[in-house]
């Protein structure tokens, strides 16, 4: 297992944040959507996903994201991606997620998109 993921949970106001650190690949993808689930299930509907130190993405950590951001948006929530890094950003650009997420540049600007008082 050379694989390498942390995950980070917190919250701030009416935003879960996860931050996700390392490897996304298929062996710890499940693990993130996993944690992600709790939360959603927890009643959770606002998700920011911080990828700022994510050195790698897969399509499998890709597809939990593409998961994460269906369910919110069944429950009319609100799933917002932090990510600086241009590597992880260009394989979102490849996959054309950065039309279907919406990607800030770091974790302050992500959450300064939240609906107030939400």
């Amino acid at each position: 297992m050379g694989d390498h993921l942390e995950i980070t949970e917190r919250r701030e106001g009416a935003v879960d944040i996860v931050a996700v650190k390392g490897r996304l690949d298929a062996s710890s993808s499940e693990i993130a959507e996993g944690r992600i689930n709790r939360l959603l299930d927890a009643g959770g509907k606002n998700l920011l996903i911080n990828l700022c130190d994510l050195d790698y993405i897969s399509s499998s950590g890709l597809r939990v994201l593409l998961a994460a951001l269906k369910r919110l948006k069944k429950d009319g929530g609100t799933l917002r991606i932090a990510c600086g890094n241009p590597q992880i950003l260009e394989v979102f650009t490849m996959a054309g997620f950065h039309r279907i997420f919406s990607i800030s540049p770091d974790e302050a600007a992500a959450l300064a998109g939240f609906p107030a008082g939400s």
